[in-house]
């Protein structure tokens, strides 16, 4: 048997390995099994791996909305994996509410994509707020669980203004003092700034002051309002009519709303003026033995939740006569050298260091002295005593409570919710009962969401427990409330839309770069109806907060 040779065809005995003829290798031309065994063999096709992967885009971000309106975005979703997905799309975040996917859900194959439209439809309503809101964009595998992406947006809500004034009520009757309500209903999604007068023709009302920079948020507000006259002994009951005017963010435009105070006359009938006769007699009788109580302090317990004035040292100590002073009132006094023997004296020359506290309350008064245990005549300061923990002063929210440092401590952070970086705060130390060590005073030091810091003035450890009284508001109306700072030897001056308002102020290191030294105190250096200035007790500059209010002593 032989072997032919498959490149030159010659025929070569059998078991030949290379062809004698042209030497070609003639083993693969052997037909035995174990040949055959040997010979290479095709490879098996890898298998191909298999993953699911979603991706998702917005096709533009911002969207621009308009409450009442729809607007729509499209949202492409890829399928990046190796088998067919079926994927559903939602929306999270603020515009979830008001936003609709169509589709709900859409089968996709792989490598290719599918289109979602997304539609916003806010309403016309003041529960949605005029800004940025941010919105996520989830699409979920509804075959293989776990698998989403998602996509960032931003829906930009216009504004829209509804704002009405009503005055409640309207009309009202009454012999000194009627009360009404300055109702506000903002149905639309815009916080207003708001300036509130109320006046009369015939100049013969007098109205409560309302709070200037009044902040209206979208919702419903009421602001009180006090209406006096005074009414005649006999007579027929006088209608007056009277305006109540608001003015909407700097002037833009004014609201007015009317209103008619009838004047009662105090006696109506011969009878009635005989028992009212008798009556006088009887009150002026009881007032000359024991008083009652004067409309001061039925102010400040029935209806009025503060109250701010002034007065002025009697060798180094005065006592101020107050209505009845609860014990949970927090009282705070500042210099004012605007008023009293002092008011000629320049400043960066000053006989002492300036800071005044409260060493002592009565059931009907409390007295005031300087810190450092000096005695000087004729100096001028300021007061308010706030009655409850919360409330509104200049028509926007407070915060008050107590604190101490601790002796040999230099500060303490003091926890409060509605402290911020931005607030105006205000601090007075308060004992029992004189002070058996002098102290410079206190300061702010620093101010954090929900806490803020005090430090005493000099940065020296405390000789006692030094217990003070503080407030926090915040306020966007720098004529009412801020934070300031002197100049080296000259006076801030601040602007106010309060007349005659009473000036609290606390010295604040917080922003000046000036946290870690000693600083100065501050006091009122000047006044008049429409600006204030305020000085520190030495010549570097130093920052301040201030808040003022109108006078009720």
């Amino acid at each position: 048997m032989s072997v032919t040779c498959p490149k030159c065809g010659d025929q070569n005995p059998d078991g030949t390995r290379f062809c004698a003829g042209c030497g070609e290798y003639l083993a693969w031309e052997r037909r035995d099994a174990e040949d055959d065994t040997r010979r290479p063999q095709p490879a098996e096709p890898p298998l191909q791996e298999q993953h699911a992967e979603l991706a998702v885009s917005l096709s533009g971000s911002p969207v621009a909305c308009t409450p009442g309106e729809r607007v729509s975005t499209t949202v492409t979703v890829r399928n990046r994996g190796t088998r067919v997905e079926r994927a559903g799309v939602v929306v999270e975040g603020g515009a979830a509410p008001y936003a609709t996917v169509v589709p709900e859900e859409l089968v996709i194959q792989p490598d290719d994509a599918a289109e979602y439209v997304v539609t916003f439809a806010p309403p016309r309503s003041s529960s949605v707020r005029a800004g940025t809101v941010g919105f996520t964009v989830r699409a979920r595998s509804q075959i293989n669980s776990g698998i989403t992406a998602t996509a960032e947006g931003q829906c930009v809500v216009a504004g829209f203004d509804d704002l009405s004034v009503e005055l409640a009520p309207k009309d009202s009757r009454g012999w000194w003092m009627t009360h009404h309500m300055v109702v506000f209903a903002n149905r639309g999604n815009l916080t207003h700034r708001v300036r509130v007068r109320a006046e009369d023709d015939e100049n013969a009302l007098r109205f409560s002051r309302p709070a200037g920079g009044l902040v209206i948020p979208p919702g419903h507000t009421e602001l009180a309002l006090r209406v006096r006259a005074k009414p005649g002994l006999t007579g027929p009951a006088r209608e007056i009519p009277f305006a109540t005017k608001v003015d909407v963010d700097d002037g833009a435009k004014t609201i007015r709303v009317d209103g008619t105070r009838t004047v009662l006359p105090l006696v109506t009938s011969w009878p009635l003026r005989t028992v009212v006769l008798v009556l006088a007699l009887l009150i002026v009788a009881a007032v000359a033995i024991g008083g009652l109580l004067n409309a001061r302090e039925r102010a400040i317990l029935d209806q009025e939740t503060y109250l701010a004035g002034s007065g002025t040292l009697s060798n180094g100590l005065t006592s101020v006569e107050t209505p009845r002073l609860p014990d949970e009132a927090r009282i705070f006094v500042t210099p004012d050298l605007s008023q009293g023997p002092l008011a000629e004296t320049q400043p960066g020359w000053l006989p002492f260091a300036g800071a005044l506290g409260v060493t002592g309350r009565g059931w009907t008064s409390f007295s005031v002295q300087p810190l450092d245990g000096s005695h000087m005549d004729g100096t001028g300061f300021n007061y308010l005593i706030v009655r409850d923990s919360s409330g509104t002063l200049n028509g926007q929210s407070y915060e008050a409570g107590s604190g101490s440092v601790q002796p040999g401590e230099r500060q303490v952070s003091v926890p409060a919710a509605m402290a911020t970086s931005r607030s105006v705060i205000l601090l007075t130390v308060e004992t029992d009962g004189g002070l058996a060590d002098p102290v410079a005073g206190l300061r702010v030091d620093a101010k954090n969401e929900g806490a803020f810091t005090v430090a005493t003035l000099d940065l020296v450890p405390a000789p006692v427990e030094i217990r003070f009284n503080w407030l926090v508001i915040d306020s966007d109306d720098s004529s009412l409330a801020g934070v300031e700072t002197t100049t080296f030897g000259d006076p801030a001056r601040i602007d106010t839309s309060v007349e005659n308002g009473v000036v609290l102020l606390t010295t604040d290191v917080a922003n000046n770069g000036l946290s870690g030294s000693g600083a100065t105190g501050v006091y009122v250096d000047d006044q008049s109806d429409d600006a204030f200035s305020v000085a520190g007790f030495s010549g570097p500059a130093v920052g301040f907060d201030y808040l003022i209010v109108e006078r009720r002593e």
